[in-house]
């Protein structure tokens, strides 16, 4: 009977240690996000000064309801139609009770006018909760996605590509 106790405790042990071992090989040779430009860290808005505003954390208190995050680049011609659709989906969530919402525009180095043409959408429709992040280099649709988690302030978080390839519509279904 003490061996079979001494055997097991052994065995416990080993599975803790090869554990340990696998946890930090995963930690060290995962790769880590490239640290942001210092740009990087504000957002645009349409807010009434025109100034650029510091970005939130995953890490903070919950700040809304829902942080939508949307990677793009060069989608300028594609994004109205992904900003109408989510404009009519909160219209719709706010008609059926409080509902609070941000909108980040993860703009990943984009040569277009992404950036532009979502600001000038919320202008026109009066969208104070959009905000456009412009990366200085292209990070790639991971690293779009990544930081756009990491800046947002929402209860729940969601992403999808400006292509449209999925319906607000369809969320609630």
């Amino acid at each position: 009977m003490a061996t079979l106790s001494l055997f097991l405790t052994l065995l416990a042990g080993g599975i803790a240690a090869l554990s340990l071992c696998s946890a930090l090989v995963v930690h060290f040779k995962s790769p880590k996000p490239r640290p942001r430009d210092d740009s990087e860290n504000y957002s645009l808005c349409i807010d009434e000064k025109h100034e650029r505003q510091r970005l939130g954390s995953l890490w903070d208190e919950a700040r809304v309801d829902l942080s939508i995050i949307v990677p793009a680049y060069n989608e300028e011609e594609r994004l109205p139609v992904l900003l109408n659709d989510i404009r009519e989906y909160v219209a719709q969530r706010r008609e059926s009770g409080s509902f609070s919402y941000e909108l980040i525009i993860m703009d990943d180095g984009s040569k277009d006018r992404t950036s532009e043409v979502a600001l000038e959408f919320a202008r026109i429709h009066g969208i104070c909760e959009l905000r456009v992040v412009k990366h200085v280099v292209n990070r790639g649709k991971g690293g779009a996605v990544t930081q756009g988690v990491l800046s947002a302030t929402g209860r729940h978080i969601l992403f999808c590509d400006a292509d449209g390839a999925t319906r607000f519509s369809d969320i609630d279904a």
